[in-house]
């Protein structure tokens, strides 16, 4: 394993890649959801309805993990080679208001204009300001 160059993480967190949200339930163990999100130079953000059980364990235990990763195809010597960025953070649930970011992740992941995009005025806001950020690539 190695660093990753900046070029790299910058490739990664700008592409259409899920992340993988990891939240705690009140008995400690982990539940890991796939997700859309976006990367704002400090913070991953994300967004949910209200009522779903990743939001409701935020609201209980707002400690979370984030993986974005990506394979590179199988090589000739039969490995496969990936890009990953693992995060761990504090989240903060927060109102989308007017669904701008839903508006601006859905545009990523949809490559459509966000004018043609419906918003969701129900939308949370999930804000992941990561307190260990790490950056790796396999050979």
């Amino acid at each position: 394993m190695r660093p990753l160059r900046q070029a790299e993480i910058a490739g990664l967190l700008a592409d259409d890649t899920i992340a993988h949200l990891a939240t705690i339930d009140p008995s400690g163990y982990p539940h890991v959801t796939p997700i859309w999100f976006l990367w704002d130079g400090s913070a991953f953000r994300l967004t949910s309805l209200a009522d779903r059980p990743h939001v409701r364990r935020i609201r209980m235990n707002s400690r979370v993990g984030v993986v974005v990763d990506r394979e590179l195809g199988l090589r000739a010597d039969g490995q496969r080679p990936n890009r990953q960025i693992r995060i761990i953070g504090d989240a903060e649930l927060t109102e989308d208001r007017h669904g701008q970011w839903t508006a601006r992740i859905r545009e990523k992941y949809l490559r459509a204009s966000a004018d043609l995009i419906p918003n969701d005025d129900d939308r949370i806001l999930i804000t992941v300001t990561p307190t260990r950020f790490l950056a790796l690539a396999s050979a």
